[in-house]
């Protein structure tokens, strides 16, 4: 996103801006510029760096030099950055609704939605856009500049938790959601369906089958957003596990036969009421243990 100032934004926009902490660099002096552009705003923290870098060029080689090839001498790094420093609104009530919409009721939303996809590519969109918008607004709301781009960030966040497939991702926390013996998810009921978020929900079998589980099993929605979707992985995985225990039960157990009945765990027991001359065998109710 280019830098714009505070006139071009009021004029784009309608809302008023401000910046962050950042120095801005002349660029005029390098004939290419900085990244192409002839000023580039540089965040403070970053800048004092670069300084120190400036210093000890100008150390070795006993002259002044301009802060713009400092710049272009790191441009394969800086210039993807540069230019993309997060904005937040000036005025208070947009800058509360900046934070209720994006951060506080961000996650009630996407889960609200991730409930109702109908299909994992439709699932991955909410979850990937709500991560994006969530990591954007996190630094629009402490001033800061990130060091990776939000694509970036939700790719670091899936290889985190060891995942390689975000579609299947998305559609097991889909299946999850919507599975009433897992989890109780309690929605608004005063609005319609489509704007019935998810107030909170409850994890039914957190503490039986997630051994030292850290996390409440009664959770709020009004967290952040990468926080419950962490929270219900992990009980995802718990629950897989449990299920992968029980079908290795029961692929462990051997098939019946038709001799099962001699061995000497089955014990036959004698029906007095039934009684058929045409089979003598009929004398007795096997019990099978079925």
């Amino acid at each position: 996103m280019p830098i714009l100032s505070i006139t071009d934004v009021g004029k784009q926009s309608g809302v008023k801006v401000h910046p962050l902490d950042v120095h801005e660099v002349d660029c005029r002096r390098c004939e290419a510029g900085c990244c192409g552009k002839k000023r580039v705003a540089v965040p403070g923290d970053l800048y004092s760096r670069l300084l120190q870098v400036k210093e000890a060029m100008e150390a070795r080689e006993g002259q002044k030099i301009a802060m713009c090839r400092v710049i272009n001498l790191f441009a394969d790094v800086l210039c993807p950055a540069l230019g993309k420093i997060p904005r937040r609104p000036l005025r208070i009530k947009q800058f509360e609704e900046m934070i209720s919409r994006d951060i506080l009721y961000k996650a009630r939303y996407t889960l609200g939605r991730l409930m109702d996809a109908p299909d994992p590519r439709l699932a991955w969109t909410f979850v990937e856009l709500g991560l994006r918008d969530w990591f954007t607004a996190i630094h629009r709301l402490m001033n800061a500049q990130p060091r990776l781009d939000s694509v970036e960030y939700v790719e670091e966040f899936l290889t985190k938790l060891g995942i390689r497939n975000k579609y299947s991702f998305a559609w097991a926390i889909r299946n999850l959601l919507n599975n009433i013996n897992y989890v109780k998810v309690v929605r608004r009921d005063d609005k319609s369906r489509y704007a019935m978020d998810i107030i909170s929900f409850e994890l039914r079998d957190a503490k039986d089958d997630c051994p030292d589980w850290p996390w409440p099993t009664n959770i709020s929605a009004n967290n952040h957003l990468p926080t419950l979707l962490v929270i219900l992985w992990r009980y995802y995985q718990c629950i897989a596990k449990r299920q992968q225990r029980q079908q290795q039960q029961v692929t462990r157990q051997p098939a019946y036969t038709a001799w099962d009945v001699v061995k000497p765990q089955y014990i036959p027991t004698y029906n007095p009421n039934y009684y058929n001359t045409s089979n003598n065998y009929d004398y007795y109710n096997y019990n099978t243990g079925l």
